[in-house]
């Protein structure tokens, strides 16, 4: 094809060579999201997310449609096409045609060649893999998606660059790359690769005292910087440019490359034993042949007498802390004698830090030596060490020659010793078996994997250290002064490394190294990059150690890994991870098992699952399938609704559903938020709606407990679905009484969200709390503004139609109490007919009710009999005693309105006796009570009635029913008593005055948890 796509540089368009105009800066980075999937189907959301992250317009797939259209038609001279398939588009181009997939399959060719295919070919290779770089990858596109992306690809450049100069430099080439890494090297001193590719160029061009100085210095910045030595590749080759090593010329030279100048004499400096074995295909030299399980200096072979005692453990850190438990079985173990344990953990736990801690504090029971040797089970660029290559190194260790069969010399000359050997970093048991020795040893393995069928061994799991301990070893880290005037941020940088030592020490180096930094320019730092492994860490030791034990998972581990990272509560059973992962429950179940036993996920209760919290980060970066949320969405809106509808139907498992909702309470209510913030509003409506139907049973402190670490939890991470919870919590404050914290809640979310569904259903609530509170000018306003907001909107999703019911229902209830009876009925009608579209989420009893005390003001007593009898039923199943006394009440007002007043004596004295003598609906019920035994003629009884529900609406300070107990005791007083009669005229006249009511009338019933 004649037209090519570039972007590993500004993201361009070539057809012929010439360019082709794409557009403004946002259009390119529409085609650069697409190029990296040149010829599949990205789904229009995934593009959305890639091309403006955070930063979406409102109507972001109208704008995704626009560019896409215009996209279209610039590149139709071109012969290229974009085509829209299954809710997605695709480009319809090869990956040939795209640089960085170019890139990619030059960089596999030159990685994969066969030896035959030489260095000066795959160097070939490797250059023109490079030379497709026109600079930064995606120039100026800066969203999460694009930044990760790039991070990516500047790696595999990186690697790229490296394995050219390997080439080179076996090609004896070393002059030529010496410029290009000294620097490599300046930018980043720390690269152990770059290092020793550096030295070993510096050494063939006759420099060998500038290679020596040059490891002196990377050594201590490692040891200052990150309390670390160099790793033992580098270490060893440091050895053999001390010894003038001949290996290290070019292969095929006698005298280096060109023939230029003899290999240097020998520094003379006294040698060291080396202080690990660690053997890999890299320890030797570009142009050298590979030696993997040598003992640096030695060459494998034996150099004389075994020294006894001898101990090849890495350096020990000063500043280790804690494990104390562990070392004591370990130190126990020791005194026995044949013992093999085993200490397996996630990456960067500190299983190495901990095996080296406890060598050292156990070597003096050891006279016969100290052995260690990394099996590289989870090295990035490395193969795992076999048992030939890992007996070579202890063997050497031990200065034994071993001519035949490697693994008889070892048992055979082991079995007299009594040694500590630690094997680090074993990749499963099959690899540690043959490396055992037959005597009275110790062993120690460490491994990422639990070695379950490694017979006999002992195991210890190791986890993140507890607060208190990775406080003080963060202290150590910065220095205990810095830790101690700021408290506060250490605490914050503790919780976000959340207790992994390797985390804590790269954090701890960061602040070691720049005095000028207060703890908390750091805590800011990690805190702005929650949503990904942090910045921080990136290209480092901790995300390097996720990605290798990531990619030793099989597809469907890998599946199932992502949806417990993308899974929003603190943990998840494997019913809703089958569903994210689309795959059954038992499969996934199996899935998650192995994923424990491989230290990427934790079963700390039975059944129920979670992770680390950077590994989680790590998982939740390598998946975008926003299917995943969905199917979780799904899930729970189904399993809430049947467990919600086996307790309202009281079926004999009801005792299990309330206990899986009270289980799932705290991940339902991250789901919810979850749903929110990624604008899913409807799911997040029906979501909050079913389960809040079942926080609404019990109010007792530990739902809104809960609501409120949540708003906490979607303060701090910033995502969205603060105004989701803060409106759950409103609730939950209203029904547990707490009427002015609710208000204030009801106001912040009213301030946090803009022209949106969540802003007009917080409006809305705001109208019903200012109606309860008796301001009916302000309800009104409310109210009208959130309809005005809905207006706008082209389609209402559940939480916009239910704020739309609220609105209606305002508006005719404030109409109902204005005696403008008329002109409320269409209002509670629409209310009525909202809820008929949103169906078993809406706050129908509530409508209902209202709608049935105003037909009973209209004279249409039928309707409204056939209305309170369904909420009667539906408030009693639900256990709303005040709701089902209100609908009592109303019930008997309709038939005593219709003639029928002994009947509706017997429902309003049940009503009555429902409630307690405290409540507003008391107050209530009682003059409604005394209505009707007026109409019995009953007077007496009725005055009565009518002194009792002033007291207790005086008591509660419950306007509207004193406004009615005064109204009913001037009518029922006049007769007998006129003075007493015109003073409660006078009072009922005073408070509608106060309450813009034309007469006395009662608030309706408002159940909080019914919204």
């Amino acid at each position: 094809m004649s037209v090519h796509f570039g972007v590993l540089g500004v993201v361009e368009v070539r057809r012929v060579g010439e360019p082709v105009e794409v557009g403004h800066a946002r259009q390119r980075q529409v085609l650069a999201a697409l190029v990296m999937d040149a010829g599949r189907v990205v789904p229009a959301d995934v593009l959305v997310d890639r091309v403006w992250g955070e930063r979406e317009p409102r109507r972001g797939r109208e704008a995704l449609y626009g560019y896409v259209s215009r996209l279209r038609g610039a590149l139709s001279s071109s012969g290229a096409d974009i085509v829209r398939e299954q809710g997605g588009y695709r480009l319809m181009v090869g990956a040939g045609a795209v640089d960085v997939h170019r890139f990619r399959e030059l960089s596999a060719r030159a990685q994969t060649a066969p030896a035959s295919y030489g260095d000066e070919r795959r160097a070939a290779l490797w250059e023109e893999a490079l030379g497709l770089w026109r600079g930064e990858a995606f120039t100026g596109a800066d969203t999460p998606w694009f930044n990760a992306q790039r991070s990516l690809l500047d790696q595999e450049r990186l690697a790229a660059q490296s394995e050219l100069v390997e080439a080179r430099l076996r090609l004896g080439q070393h002059a030529a790359v010496l410029a290009r890494l000294s620097a490599w090297a300046e930018q980043d001193p720390l690269d152990e690769r770059v290092c020793g590719q550096l030295m070993l160029a510096l050494y063939r061009s006759g420099r060998q005292a500038e290679a020596l100085e040059w490891y002196e210095q990377v050594r201590r910045r490692l040891s200052e910087e990150m309390g670390l030595d160099p790793g033992a590749r580098l270490r060893r080759l440091h050895q053999r440019v001390l010894v003038a090593d001949p290996s290290l010329e070019p292969a095929g030279t006698a005298s280096g490359a060109t023939g230029e100048r003899s290999a240097p004499e020998p520094v003379t400096r006294r040698r060291t034993p080396s202080t690990a074995g660690v053997p890999a295909d890299e320890d030797a030299p570009a142009g050298a042949p590979p030696v993997r399980g040598a003992v640096p200096g030695s060459g494998g072979r034996a150099s004389g007498a075994r020294r006894r005692g001898s101990n090849y453990l890495p350096r020990d850190l000063p500043d280790f802390i804690g494990r104390e438990d562990e070392l004591a079985r370990l130190t126990a173990a020791a005194a026995e004698g044949g013992v093999v344990c085993t200490v397996d953990g996630m990456a960067g736990v500190g299983k190495t830090a901990f095996a080296v801690h406890a060598g050292h504090v156990l070597a003096e029971r050891f006279p016969d030596g100290v052995l260690f040797v990394d099996l590289q089970g989870h090295s990035p660029g490395k193969t795992p060490l076999t048992a030939n290559e890992a007996l070579e190194v202890l063997l050497g260790q031990l200065e034994i020659e071993a001519p035949g069969d490697a693994q008889a010399h070892w048992r055979a000359r082991t079995a007299g010793l009594r040694l500590l050997l630690v094997l680090d970093n074993a990749v499963d048991e099959t690899q540690v078996i043959p490396l055992l020795p037959a005597g009275a040893s110790l062993v120690i393995v460490t491994s990422r994997a639990r070695l379950s069928a490694l017979a006999g061994a002992r195991p210890m799991s190791l986890t993140v250290l507890p607060e208190n301990r990775a406080t003080e070893f963060f202290a150590r880290l910065v220095g205990y002064d810095r830790a101690v005037a700021e408290p506060d941020a250490v605490a914050h940088v503790v919780r976000l490394c959340a207790g992994l030592p390797l985390a804590l020490r790269l954090s701890g180096a960061q602040l070691a190294h720049r005095t000028a930094w207060p703890i908390a320019h750091l805590s800011g730092q990690l805190s702005r990059e929650r949503e990904r492994l942090p910045k921080l860490f990136a290209d480092r030791e901790v995300a390097l150690a996720f990605r290798m034990s990531h990619e030793q998972l099989a597809p469907a581990d890998r599946t199932v890994f992502y949806a417990l990272g993308r899974h929003p509560g603190v943990d998840a059973d494997a019913e809703v991870i089958a569903a994210m992962a689309d795959m059954p429950t038992a499969r996934a179940d199996d899935c998650l098992q192995r994923l424990v036993d491989a230290h990427l996920a934790e079963e700390a209760v039975v059944g129920r699952y979670r992770q680390h919290d950077l590994l989680r980060q790590y998982a939740r970066g390598l998946s975008e399938d926003p299917r995943m949320i969905e199917r979780m969405l799904d899930h729970y809106l189904a399993a809430v609704a049947a467990a919600t509808a086996r307790l309202d139907d009281g079926s004999a498992d009801a005792g299990a559903a309330h206990a899986w909702l009270t289980a799932e309470k705290g991940n339902l209510l991250a789901a919810t938020r979850c749903a929110a913030a990624e604008g899913h509003s409807d799911y997040a409506w029906r979501l909050a709606i079913s389960f809040w139907r079942f926080l609404g049973r019990d109010l007792a402190g530990d739902p809104i407990e809960l609501l409120e670490q949540g708003v906490s939890a979607a303060r701090e991470a910033a995502d969205g679905g603060e105004a989701m919870l803060n409106t759950l919590l409103a609730l939950a404050h209203w029904s547990a009484g707490r009427v002015s914290l609710a208000h204030d809640l009801l106001m912040a979310s009213a301030r946090m969200e803009g022209n949106t569904e969540f802003h007009a259903h917080s409006l809305a609530l705001l109208g019903l709390m200012r109606l309860r509170g008796g301001d009916h000018a302000g309800a009104e306003e409310y109210a009208e503004r959130a309809s005005a907001e809905l207006e706008k909107f082209p389609g209402l999703s559940p939480l916009g139609l239910d704020a739309k019911i609220i609105t209606f229902w305002t508006r005719g209830v404030n109409r109902v109490l204005r005696a403008e009876n008329d002109a409320a009925l269409p209002y509670l009608r629409a209310a009525h007919a909202g809820c008929e579209e949103l169906g078993q989420a809406s706050p129908n009893d509530h409508v209902v009710t209202a709608l049935a005390r105003c037909l009973i003001a209209l004279g249409d007593h039928e309707e409204a009999l056939g209305h309170l009898r369904q909420v009667r039923e539906l408030r009693q199943r639900i256990h709303d005693k005040e709701g089902e006394a209100e609908a009592l009440t109303l019930m008997g007002t309709a038939l005593r309105a219709s003639g029928h007043a002994g009947d509706a004596l017997e429902l309003q004295s049940v009503a009555a006796a429902l409630l307690d003598d405290d409540t507003r609906l008391q107050a209530y019920a009682r003059v409604e009570l005394g209505r009707t035994l007026i109409a019995l003629g009953r007077t007496a009884e009725a005055i009565g009635q009518y002194e009792f529900a002033l007291t207790v609406a005086d008591k509660g300070h419950h306007l509207h029913e004193q406004a009615q107990a005064h109204g009913e005791l001037a009518q029922a007083l006049a007769p007998t008593e006129p003075r007493a009669a015109r003073q409660h005229e006078r009072m009922a006249a005073d408070i509608c005055v106060r309450l813009a009511l034309h007469r006395p009338m009662s608030l309706p019933h408002l159940r909080p948890a019914g919204w």
